[in-house]
């Protein structure tokens, strides 16, 4: 089943895709991910940047 507004975890191989390493501006958690519209996994929230 798919959800639009949900969180999508899938299982990659390292060096399958470039991520990109983040860091949540609101709760200073750090985390990697791929795309241009990215939320912090840890509070949800859009106020993100780039490392």
């Amino acid at each position: 089943m798919c959800s639009a507004e949900s969180p999508i975890s899938m299982d990659i191989e390292e060096g399958d895709l470039i991520t990109i390493q983040f860091k949540c501006l609101d709760c200073n958690s750090k985390f990697r991910g791929i795309g241009k519209k990215m939320r912090c996994p840890s509070c949800q929230s859009a106020n993100v940047e780039k490392v």
